[in-house]
């Protein structure tokens, strides 16, 4: 899948970091990125419109993103949407809760634009 043809959804609690990872999308040629700041507002989200790809925080308040990502693989299913989780955790515990839970593929902070468009493409090969 071509990285222009991709609508991706960027869930995470902290503004600074939903701009950064849109600004990379965007200059990687993807149109279509929405954003929200929490686990409920992205699967409001979600049942508005479902994503091809999603780039999940795993730390966020209320509803964190291994709870997100259970809920939101309960709407969408791998083939028709990847799950990429974020976090400040490096740990094999941490990736293996990340899988457990439902996504497809886990980057640690801080994420480079690289590190990310390999994930992405690696997902879609």
């Amino acid at each position: 899948m071509a990285l222009a043809t991709l609508d991706v959804l960027i869930v995470d609690d902290h503004e600074a970091m939903r701009v950064l990872l849109h600004k990379v999308l965007e200059r990687a040629g993807v149109t279509r990125v929405r954003d929200a700041a929490s686990g409920a507002a992205a699967l409001a989200h979600i049942t508005e419109r479902a994503p091809n790809l999603i780039l999940c925080d795993r730390r966020m308040p209320e509803m964190d993103g291994l709870a997100f990502t259970q809920r939101a693989r309960a709407i969408l299913p791998r083939e028709t949407c990847r799950i990429i989780m974020i976090t400040g955790q490096g740990s094999e515990a941490a990736h293996a809760e990340a899988l457990a839970a439902g996504a497809d593929a886990m980057l640690v902070k801080p994420v480079s634009p690289r590190d990310l468009l390999a994930a992405i493409e690696a997902l879609y090969a």
